[in-house]
């Protein structure tokens, strides 16, 4: 998997066979027969009924035709966690997922209902698709979930489950699902108690096993006492004298078997009866983790015995000697352990804690034995890999373990709770947190806690808002030496936002460059996540360079991890290659992105960002029958939950619709409807409010709009003046190439008007900064037929040879994309960026073909792996490529494809 698994691999692992059980040929049989004609079989019984014993049975005769998936449920497993496991205890099969399943997980932590719907579509699909005969997913002990979105999510995978596969659920209570629908439909198996309970029958070959020689009259009187419940049987077979095993099964309920279970202790050696109380601590037993927890050398030894004694423990298949004690003993045990050694608890849970590596379990232990310093650090170890697999619920659930007084004590807790916060767009309660976790660091420290928690205040106050509180909290780091990376690049993005906002371009670049210089010394992804810039602040001058230097460091942190922050970065690049004018690369990085969003389930943001590069491709290249319905589609988007940030995004929308427009030619109908979409209609408004300020800044409003409208509609001398009006402000417009846009638009209604010496003063800034920095990509924003009769006008002495030539670059370059086929730049005047041909005849990659002939010969994907030096997430990724080209369900069809084709 691409992250660190977030629980024990014990929790994928099935009870082994044990030696010492009896065929119930008529109850496995039954059970067998439910696995292939039901959807759900549900084997809800209470404690000690059996379930485990049948289960293990079941398995053993399954076949090894069958797919089998086992995930154990604990209390803390949460929805992120069991759709993890679900994904995790499948991944033997090598299910042809189309989107990586990781990505999957991911997304469905994020509260949202349509999210996890992706999941349970994506998963279902995969399934259906597995060429698997028969599958069987078995979830153990459902009782012990209290997550509520988890049954929501086994709801929708049973109402679309594929025919070849069940789900099979062990349970000490019937959950919370649509069990009678399932039942009306013939789609449920229930076995309960009575159906699990033993047979006079079995109850005999059962004693004939453990104890020949017995009577029948005292297998019936067995029987009797026992009424066929599993653990009674269990006791009174292991139990030392006849006297305590008449005893067994008197009363069939919790206080018996908790007697009964107590002389089970008292009639084994005095050492291996403490081990087992100290090693009762652990959710699993081996020999490691017992030697750990009690300092006892000999732990294998006594593992051997325990198992030898046929104690109330399931084996695990595992590749090492792996017990699982039953809920019942272990309550018994527990108890014990309490009463005779409670001094020793404490200890015992804080040495399980340091030999666990779930970090949820870690965290536990240290919760139960009331070691909160010490949990408090375990969390904040664990809280950056939590956040990057989008544990959010799981995360705000431990810092919930806490005692209220310390939670609202700590502000290394506040702070991690705000960071959960900001996950979830919740910008409010992530600053009340953070006002909190401040506060609270003032009183109590440590310094860098306060510097921490205030850089993270700037972001969220300006998130909502709040300018001055965020300028506040900057200043007072300003004065703070020796901030570590994480402070530092926190505080200088949220400067570099203010300045944004503040429209005080202009420093970005250089406030970005100390962003980068502060945490390139850091591996951490989750902080180079964190410190992602906006794209809109691409085309600011000097911008790009710091971009791809931040982009670049960010794919060598996230190496081959499958997580939308992929997509963000390829879409990234795009736009920065796009804007240096290398359309090649950035047609590449765009494709690679647009993949991104298909296998990484990429947020909304990135698949927009990844549309709008699209559309802006399509526009370039004259495809006015894409980009017209496109633009129809990102004005119906719904953005956000209110009115105020559905009309920003409609007004945004707009603004990217009327530039699209221009580029692929003047539609004066078209501007002025999509001008008319524009927060306070800025048609009824001058272009601009009022002059700069003594800063250098735009008092007022500044709109394009109504210089583009005069120019679509071939009023030259209006659009001339409008946009001479625009030029003092060109510089706070350099947004999305706007900059230069507006510079070269300018001098072409001035050319149109054959004020050419105009004309030159208007576009120099322009082409001077496309010399300087080679970024011809925002020229292309002027559209073809603008940049076409720039380049052919007279300029003369008027613009020095390097500038004309920029202009000629650029219509080049716009004519190719136009039409790459039929025309060419001149061989002194590459086309910068000039598309290359795609290989139509082979619509699969060398790597992919590769990878195709390893699925033909039967290759796992680990051998596939392996074999060609790929991460296995690599590996599916390539599978999905391959079956999306060749539209195509399965690894079986495309096994056959590739027998067909070669």
């Amino acid at each position: 998997m691409s992250f660190p698994t977030r629980f024990a691999l014990t929790k994928l692992q099935p009870p082994r066979l044990r030696p010492g059980l009896i065929e119930r040929t008529e109850l496995e049989q039954r059970l067998l027969d439910a696995t292939v004609d039901a959807r759900l079989v549900l084997m809800s019984a209470p404690a000690g009924a059996g379930k485990t014993v049948v289960l293990t049975r079941l398995l053993s005769r399954l076949g090894s035709d069958a797919a089998l998936a086992w995930f154990a449920l604990d209390e803390d497993d949460d929805l992120g966690r069991v759709a993890a496991g679900l994904v995790a205890a499948l991944e033997p099969f090598d299910l042809p997922w189309r989107t990586s399943p990781d990505a999957l997980v991911l997304a469905a932590q994020d509260g949202q209902r349509a999210s996890r719907q992706a999941f349970v579509a994506a998963l279902v699909n995969a399934l259906a698709a597995s060429g698997r005969e028969r599958g069987l997913i078995v979830l153990d002990d459902a009782h012990r979930v209290t997550d509520p979105a988890v049954f929501e999510l086994i709801d929708a995978l049973l109402e679309r489950l594929p025919a070849n596969w069940s789900l099979l659920m062990s349970t000490r209570m019937d959950p919370p699902l649509a069990l009678p629908r399932l039942r009306a439909r013939g789609e449920l198996a229930e076995f309960r108690q009575e159906d699990l309970g033993f047979s006079p029958d079995e109850v005999r070959s059962l004693v004939q096993l453990q104890r020949p020689g017995c009577s029948d009259d005292e297998v019936q009187a067995l029987h009797a006492r026992t009424q066929g419940w599993a653990a009674g049987l269990g006791l009174a077979l292991g139990a030392a004298s006849p006297q305590r095993a008449s005893l067994a099964g008197s009363r069939l309920d919790r206080h018996a078997f908790d007697y009964l279970a107590s002389e089970v202790l008292d009639d084994m050696p005095a050492e291996l009866r403490t081990f087992l109380l100290r090693c009762s601590v652990l959710p699993e037993l081996t020999a490691e983790r017992c030697a750990a927890v009690t300092g006892d050398a000999r732990a294998a030894d006594w593992l051997e015995e325990i198992e030898r004694r046929g104690l109330f423990v399931a084996v695990l298949d595992a590749d090492e000697r792996t017990l699982v004690l039953h809920d019942l003993f272990r309550d018994c045990l527990d108890d014990r352990l309490r009463r005779e050694l409670p001094e020793e608890l404490p200890r015992l849970l804080v040495r399980a804690a340091q030999g666990e590596r779930d970090a949820t379990r870690q965290v536990g232990f240290l919760a139960r034995a009331a070691d909160w310093p010490a949990a408090e650090a375990a969390l904040a170890a664990a809280s950056n890999d939590l956040l990057l697999q989008g544990a959010l619920h799981e995360l705000q659930r431990l810092i919930e373990l806490f005692p209220a007084p310390w939670r609202d004590a700590s502000a290394r807790l506040q702070r991690i709770a705000a960071i959960a916060h900001c996950q979830h767009w919740q910008w409010h309660e992530m600053a009340q947190c953070l006002r909190d976790a401040v506060r609270l660091a003032r009183v109590s420290g440590p310094p860098e806690e306060l510097a921490l928690s205030l850089a993270y205040l700037a972001t969220a106050e300006r998130a909502i808002g709040h300018a001055a509180a965020a300028q506040a909290a900057i200043d007072e780091l300003a004065a703070q030496p020796g901030l570590d990376a994480e402070t530092r690049g926190i505080a200088l993005l949220a400067d570099c936002g203010l300045h944004f906002d503040r429209g005080e371009i202009a420093p970005v670049p250089a406030l970005f460059a100390q962003v980068l210089d502060a945490i390139e010394p850091s591996d951490d992804l989750l902080l180079w996540w964190k410190v992602q810039p906006a794209s809109a602040w691409s085309t600011i001058r000097g911008m790009r360079v710091q971009m791809l230097r931040y982009l670049s460091g960010a794919a060598r942190r996230l190496g081959e991890r499958s997580m939308p922050f992929r997509g963000s970065v390829h879409i990234q690049r795009a736009w920065c290659y796009l804007w240096g004018g290398e359309v090649d690369r950035a047609l590449d990085e765009a494709a690679t992105a647009e993949a991104d969003v298909r296998w990484l389930a990429c947020s909304a943001d990135i698949e927009v960002n990844v549309v709008v590069f699209r559309m802006l491709a399509d526009a370039l290249r004259g495809r006015a029958e894409a980009v017209a319905p496109a633009i129809e589609a990102l004005l119906a988007r719904e953005d956000g939950t209110t009115a105020e940030r559905a009309e920003r995004w409609r007004h945004q929308a707009a603004i990217f619709a009327v530039r699209l427009t221009e580029i692929m030619g003047s539609d004066a109908a078209a501007l002025r409807r999509f001008g008319a979409l524009q927060i306070d209609r800025p048609l009824e408004r001058p272009p601009v409010g009022e002059d700069l300020g003594d800063d250098g800044k735009p008092k007022g409003r500044v709109s394009t709009l109504h210089a583009r409208v005069a120019a679509a509609e071939g009023r030259w001398h209006d659009a001339a003046e409008l946009y001479l009006r625009l030029l003092p402000y060109a510089p706070h417009l350099d947004l999305m190439g706007q900059c230069i846009e507006v510079q070269l638009r300018c001098g072409h209604a001035l050319a149109r008007e054959r004020r050419l010496a105009e004309a030159a003063g208007a576009i120099r800034p322009a082409l001077q900064r496309m010399v300087s920095e080679g970024e011809h990509g925002h020229a292309l924003m002027c559209g073809h037929q603008v940049l076409s009769e720039l380049a052919q006008q007279p300029w003369g002495a008027l613009l020095d040879d390097d500038e004309q030539q920029q202009l000629r670059r650029a219509a080049a370059l716009s004519r190719h994309l136009r039409d790459p086929a039929a025309l060419s730049a001149p061989a002194a005047e590459p086309a910068p960026g000039a598309l290359r041909a795609a290989g139509a005849d082979d619509p699969l990659s060398a790597r992919e073909r590769e990878v195709l002939e390893r699925i033909a010969a039967g290759d796992s994907n680990k051998v596939i792996a392996r074999s060609l030096d790929l991460s296995p997430h690599t590996v599916k990724r390539h599978v999905a490529n391959i079956l999306d080209k060749l539209a195509l369900a399965s690894r079986g069809q495309a096994a056959a494809w590739y027998r067909d084709h070669g």
